[in-house]
């Protein structure tokens, strides 16, 4: 059994150990592999496909068209246009290309620019790869008539079948139609052949029906119109076909097409002598059977063109072909394939050309030397046919037979198809006798037997090893190496050969039985002997190399810039900066700073790693210690020097015991408790003690803890003393449970064992719950309410108080022993307000808050007032007023007429009361019409509520007359109006003739007055009335038969006076209190509400609480949430029933101030890199700060950049507790870190604290460390930039100043010169002139020149001027006169900032760029007024 390339596997060899040798032989002999051809290729096509490819499209001419394919791998494209190839050079309007796609596909196009209508037809995309195509076709319509392109002749091979296609052109097209012999032919004909559908039966022949061909179809038109020709016969050579095309307007094109059959070539079959020699010669012969012409012949051989070298001659006529080989050899061997093809088909012929060759060496086998553990190889190798076959045998040295090598050898050894034979590691074994024989059956076999040796290159059994040696000790390094004689060694260092010769050097050799042994010695080592030796060993065979790197080890250079990266309670982080030393570990020592002993200090080793900076967390320290910590590096030889210290302090951790000694006795004072205690042990303070908490919890049942339970925070006042302080705002007559924790800034520690103790007994803590109120009647009402709960009894409760007061009227007390009272003997329809509390032995308790409810309605009292005026013969007028108890909503009243001589019933008229009107203008009036002159009527009415009709009013009388008298039908009486509000007065007059009316003001005609306005209904307006204008006010009406008037008492009544009002800060509430205000109006102050209005600085004024709220003794408010240290302004106001009162304003702050900043440097430290800033400096003022911005420079430099905090926030604060009066700031931060600054350099810091109540700035001068953690020198003036600018401009001013003194100099030469050549009068007027000169100096060096106006200095005009003389020469510089600056100035600013409870500060200022080490400025918001708001 053959491979097809020839190898011969009977053998029964396994095919998994050859396919393994040959990976083998493919790794380590790929130029052999290439020869052996022994892998089986297989080749893949992947399919091409069209993933993306153009539609029908239909378009009109002149426009653009894209037309496009997309295939998924590399192909050639054609573009076809029914049938036909077009390409660019079709038409210059084509342009075709083809690019790739993102997903690695290529996509071809087909670019038409102003299509015409020849351009429309079906086109056809076609991908070409290889032998695979893949096509797509659609048609492109363009509009346009029908027109039918013309085609060359279409051949199809004889009995196969054939669809032609009208390539037309043109759009719309209503129909496509094909014709044979002028025939149209149907498209309905699906078969070839059909039998005769003639009714008349068929006869028999010899019992059988004949069968009967029917008429024959030449071909068949789909119903897309495409003709199919099936199976074209030779008889239908030359047919024609004519394709018509007709449009929906008519048009119509028509076109032949001629149709011809050709028959395919067939060829005889080809034969050969099975007995063909080399060097015979040979002809094959290739026959035509059948088959039109023209017949073309080509000829193969293997598949492929014939090579010219083979000098075979092709000898071709119409009929045959020959292929003639005049010496034909091995080389001539293979499958020759004859092709014969004509138009319609082509076809072959195959045949095999063997002859019988005898093997001959290709190469021959020598002697060969191989190398021990190294591949080898041997080559046998021969040509011949049949293909020779190889077999390689090796003769054992025990049996002394020859023996398959395949057997001997085993996998380590291969033989291949070729003749080599291949060993993969050579082995001492492999040394011997081989033969190789090589035969195909023809001829003589060759053999040949070689003699393989195996030599042993030098080899060493490790590559290379690391030695170690300290510092001053002898080094040996051993070099073994292994192989046959004749063996060379050298050794290296570095790349560079050792001397032998020197001092401290030392080489040996000596021979093993395995190789020779090389021996390099090093005597008192120094630093420089670490390096990499390399022992290079060598023989005929081969080479090799061993390595050794030696290290001297000294000991290592100190670690640098050792830093505390982050800082808890009870653990450090450090790190530090490897010196790239030879420390093999490093040990770092940690010792408590307050004893400073290093030889107790707690060290820890830590293993070195490859990385610039080392860290290290050490845990079990103490909280709120300080610390010293260093570190040193090691190795073998010994440990360096240790690093400079730094110095840390751990942060606090909560305490971890509670205070000790409480003790607990009653007040005086009910709800309070007196705690006595003592601090917890100093060891488990762990920080600074800020305070205490206190938790009181009651000892009630049914009532949750949480719910009643008291937590207070006490600021210490001494670390160590006992402690003691009263808890207040306690249940009173309650027994508590009294336990104490300690805290500091890190948290809160445990509290102490509970101890129980009760409260004294007092007053009930709360009013009654639930409060409610409902009329019962007209004079009484029902109050019921809640019970007040007993742990708000605080003791034993008598009874309850109840409080009512109708609106206007004082308060009223009655008590009840339960939790419901009717109240009686009240006033009808009138709002009550009520209110509860609960009293006991001790006193009466809170009161409820106040509810208001109505007694029930009633019948109404009679009118108040009646008057009836004559007005005409047949009519009278009644006016009345309204019952001053109306005791109910008034719905109507009745008026009631009678003849007084008569007994009739009296008449009844209904007048609807009227709701709106004005408490002082409360008339109104009926005219009865129907009466007789002369005749007295008595009339009289009454008021009606819901309830029914209340008394008569007091009976008038009057008689209709003709002579009406003037009368006024207004009623008057007492008005009370609220001052400044506007009042009309009345005076409703009838009478004939009509009256006049006058009014009068005590008895004082009114005339022209501003605060009087006459109407044309003679009603008076007087307009904002006050005091003065309050009094009696008569209108007078008179005609010609009498006069009537009628008289109004005005009250003005007053605004209430504004309360005065006190206030109480804390930190971040103020408790508002005020007076009761005694009302001017008879209301007794029990009408009064309040209302109490606040702002922030600037802010808008908010309401307190809610309009519908202005109860009446609401003395006292709590406004919570304020910020602390922060001004705000408030305002109370009073209203009753006449209006509200000019506001109270009170400005106050809440207790704070702003931060304090430390005057030293003792709150920074640095390293290297970073400066740290311990937060914990900084006195946040009685405001928590809640920011904090650094920023820094090098000193010297005028720029500042501004700092993040690269320090670890992450810290849990373990309480965060509010009280009223107290709250303990926390600090979200501890430590502030400033990093990326440059070693051992000096930078300036500017520290700003922020507060709800200001900043507080500091400028810090400090230095970072060098990188070995030292400290440097303190910075130099003469480079400070400012110290530069001071003395620059102070060496200027002294160069001015000798300059003018050297002009002052020469002019007075000059002067003294001019004077004695001038005459005596001119010298005498110039020395006048001298002296007063001398004059002006005196003045100017005098003390008269000031920013502003001296005191004691009279001016008689605020708009004078001083008067400058005209000699006067110095300079006033933008002085201001005649306003006072600068007077009351302070002889000294105050040492530190300070603030109180109205957070009055005092500032001091600071210059940014000053070089102080250490300067602070406190900066106070500022206040500001509170915006108006929009209502007041």
């Amino acid at each position: 059994m053959l491979y097809p390339n020839g190898i011969d596997i009977t053998t029964g060899i396994d095919r998994r150990k050859i396919s393994e040798q040959l990976q083998r032989v493919e790794r380590r002999f790929p130029r052999w592999h290439e020869d052996l051809n022994l892998v089986v290729y297989r080749h893949k096509r992947t399919p091409v496909i069209i993933t993306q490819h153009f539609s029908e499209t239909t378009v009109t001419p002149g426009i653009d068209i894209n037309l496009q394919c997309v295939v998924n791998g590399p192909a050639r494209f054609v573009w076809e246009r029914d049938g036909i190839v077009v390409s660019s050079n079709t038409d210059s309007r084509y342009s075709i290309g083809q690019t790739m796609t993102a997903d690695g596909g290529v996509l071809t196009h087909l670019n038409i620019s102003h299509v015409r209508v020849d351009d429309g037809g079906r086109y056809a995309c076609r991908a070409h790869h290889d032998e695979l195509v893949s096509s797509h076709e659609d048609r492109l319509n363009v509009y346009g008539p029908p027109y039918i392109r013309t085609l060359p002749p279409v051949k199809v091979q004889s009995g196969q079948s054939v669809e032609l296609r009208c390539p037309y052109y043109g759009f719309p097209i209503r129909e496509i139609t094909w014709e044979h012999r002028g025939k149209e032919i149907k498209s309905d004909k699906t078969v070839r052949y059909k039998r005769s559908t003639n009714d008349i039966l068929s006869t028999e022949i010899f019992g059988r029906k004949p069968k009967l061909r029917g008429k024959r179809e030449i071909a068949t038109v789909s119903n897309d119109g495409v003709l199919l020709v099936q199976k074209a016969s030779k008889s239908e050579n030359g047919a024609s076909f004519a394709c018509i095309v007709r449009s929906p307007s008519g048009e119509m094109a028509k076109r032949s097409f001629e149709l011809q059959v050709v028959e395919a070539p067939q060829l005889e079959e080809i034969f050969l002598a099975s007995d063909l020699q080399e060097g015979q010669i040979v002809q094959i012969h290739c026959n035509l059977k059948s088959g039109d012409s023209p017949v073309y012949y080509s000829w193969l051989k293997d598949g492929k063109k014939i090579p010219t070298h083979l000098k075979i001659v092709e000898r071709s006529l119409e009929v045959f072909s020959v292929l003639i080989i005049k010496n034909v050899s091995l080389d001539h061997c293979g499958t020759y394939t004859c092709v014969a093809a004509n138009h319609v088909a082509k076809v072959n012929r195959t045949v095999n050309l063997y002859i019988k060759v005898a093997p001959k060496w290709s190469e021959e086998p020598q002697n060969t030397s191989l190398l021990l553990g190294r591949n080898g190889y041997v080559s046998c190798s021969a040509n011949g046919y049949p293909q020779p076959q190889t077999h390689w045998l090796k003769k054992e040295v025990v049996s002394d037979t020859w023996r398959p090598v395949l057997e001997i050898a085993g996998g380590g050894v291969l033989s291949l198809s070729n003749g080599s034979l291949i060993f993969d590691s050579v082995a001492l074994s492999d040394a011997g006798l081989y033969t190789c024989h090589v035969e195909n059956g023809v001829g003589e076999a060759l053999s040949k037997t070689i003699w393989i040796s195996v030599n042993k290159p030098v080899t060493f059994d490790i590559p290379s090893r690391n030695v170690t040696a300290k510092l001053g000790q002898h080094v040996a390094l051993e070099c073994a190496a292994k192989g046959d004689d004749p063996i060379r060694v050298m050794w290296t260092r570095n790349g560079k050969p050792v001397n032998p010769l020197t001092q401290r050097v030392k080489i040996s050799e000596a021979k093993t039985d395995e190789g020779m042994t090389s021996l390099l010695e090093l005597q008192q080592t120094e630093t420089s002997d670490g390096a990499l030796y390399q022992c290079k060993a060598g023989n005929p065979f081969g080479a090799d190399v061993y390595s050794v790197y030696l290290t001297i080890l000294e000991p290592p250079i100190p670690p640098s810039d050792l830093s505390v990266d982050s800082v808890r309670s009870r653990s450090v982080k450090l790190s530090w900066r490897d010196t790239h030393s030879v420390a093999q570990y490093f040990t770092v020592q940690v010792t408590n700073n307050q004893r400073l002993s290093w030889s107790t200090a707690r060290t820890v080793n830590v293993t070195r790693l490859e990385e610039v900076r080392h860290s290290i967390d050490i845990d079990d320290l103490q909280p709120a210690t300080s610390y010293l910590a260093r570190v040193a590096g090691g190795n073998q030889a010994d440990l360096s020097s240790y690093s400079t210290p730094v110095r840390f302090t751990t942060t606090e951790e909560a305490p971890s015991s509670p205070p000790v000694g409480v003790q607990l006795e009653q007040t005086d004072t009910p709800g309070e408790l007196r705690a006595r205690w003592l601090p917890p042990p100093a060891d488990t303070h762990n920080g600074l003690i800020l305070g205490y908490r206190l938790r009181a919890v009651p000892q009630l049942t049914g009532i949750k803890e949480s719910q009643e339970a008291n937590d207070k925070i006490i600021k210490t006042t001494s670390l160590y003393s006992k402690q003691e302080t009263v808890i207040t705002g306690l249940l009173k007559g309650v027994r508590y449970s009294i336990s104490i924790a300690a805290f500091n800034s890190a948290g809160s520690g445990p509290f102490s064992i509970p101890l129980y103790q009760d409260t004294r007994e007092g007053a009930p803590e709360e009013g009654p719950s639930s409060v409610e109120c409902g009329g019962v009647t007209s004079t009484s009402l029902r109050v019921s309410w809640q019970p007040i709960p007993p742990h708000k009894q605080a003791g034993a409760l008598i009874g309850y108080s109840v409080l009512y007061a109708a609106q206007g009227r004082p308060w009223v007390n009655t008590s009840s022993l339960v939790t419901e009272l009717r109240l009686q003997g009240l006033l009808k329809y009138t709002n009550y307000t009520v209110k509860v509390a609960g009293y006991s032995n001790y006193g009466v308790g809170p009161f409820s808050f106040p509810i208001v409810c109505s007694t029930l309605q009633d019948v109404p009292d009679a009118p108040a007032e009646i008057k009836l005026l004559s007005q005409s013969t047949s009519t009278l007028l009644v006016s009345w007023k309204k019952p001053s108890q109306p005791n109910g909503r008034l719905l109507h009243y009745t008026v009631y007429c009678k003849a007084t001589a008569g007994n009739d019933s009296p008449q009844i008229h209904r007048v609807d009361a009227e709701p709106d009107k004005e408490p002082y203008d409360e008339t109104q009036n009926l005219v009865l019409k129907g009466l007789y002159e002369g005749r007295q009527y008595d009339v009289w009415v009454t008021a009606s509520t819901a309830v029914g009709e209340g008394p008569e009013s007091r009976h008038v009388t009057n008689t209709p007359s003709q002579r009406v008298v003037a009368g006024v039908w207004s009623l008057g009486g007492e008005v009370r109006v609220a001052v400044r509000r506007p009042l009309r007065l009345a005076c409703a007059s009838l009478g004939a003739p009509p009256p006049r009316t006058v009014w009068y003001h005590n008895h004082n005609i009114i005339t022209h007055h501003p605060r009087f306005t006459r109407n044309r209904d003679d009603s008076l307006l007087i307009n904002s009335i006050d005091q003065s204008l309050s009094g009696n006010y008569t209108c007078l009406a008179k005609n010609l038969y009498g006069s009537d008037s009628v008289v109004y008492t005005v009250r003005v009544l007053p605004l209430p006076d504004p309360p005065v009002i006190r206030a109480t800060p804390y930190k971040d509430s103020i408790l508002v209190e005020w007076d009761e205000i005694k009302g001017s109006n008879d209301s007794n102050g029990y009408s009064i509400s309040y209302n109490l209005t606040w702002c922030e600085e600037d802010g808008p004024w908010q309401e307190s609480w809610p309009a519908a709220r202005h109860f009446a003794g609401t003395h006292q408010h709590a406004l919570t949430g304020l910020r602390c240290g922060t001004r705000y302004s408030l305002r109370v106001t009073a209203t009753d029933s006449v209006g509200t009162s000019s506001p109270a304003h009170l400005d106050v702050s809440t207790l704070g101030g702003a931060p304090i900043s430390p005057t030293t440097t003792d709150w920074l430290w640095s390293n290297a890199t970073h400066i740290y800033i311990q937060l914990s400096g900084w006195d946040d003022g009685g405001c928590a700060i809640t920011k904090w911005d650094v920023e820094y420079r090098l000193l010297g430099s005028s720029f500042w950049h501004r700092a993040d905090n690269v320090a670890s926030t992450d810290l849990t604060l373990g309480w965060g507790y509010i009280d009223t009066h107290y709250q303990t700031p926390i600090r979200s931060m501890l430590s502030y870190a400033v990093g990326s600054l440059v070693p051992g350099s000096w930078y300036q810091l500017r520290v700003t604290a922020t507060n709800d109540a200001g900043t507080a700035s500091t400028v810090y001068t400090y230095a970072t460390k060098t990188v070995d953690g030292e400290e440097i020198g303190p910075p130099s003036d003469l480079l400070d930039l400012n110290m530069l600018v001071i003395i620059c401009s102070s060496v200027l001013l002294l160069v001015c100043l000798m300059a003018f003194v050297c002009i002052l100099l020469v002019r007075h030469r000059h002067y003294s010169q001019y004077r004695h050549s001038i005459p005596e009068e001119v010298k005498s007027r110039n020395e006048s002139v001298a002296s007063h000169s001398d004059h002006k100096e005196r003045y100017a060096q005098a003390p008269r020149i000031y920013t502003s106006p001296v005191h004691p200095r009279k001016i008689s005009s605020k708009n004078e001027m001083f008067e400058i003389s005209p000699y006067a020469e110095f300079a006033l510089g933008f002085r201001t006169f005649d306003h006072a600056e600068n007077q009351d100035l302070p002889s000294r600013l105050p040492s530190r900032p300070r603030f109180d409870t109205e957070t009055s500060f005092q500032t001091r200022s600071e210059s940014d760029d000053s070089d102080s080490t250490s300067k602070a400025t406190v900066t106070a918001v500022p206040r500001r007024q509170c915006r108006t708001p929009h209502h007041r």
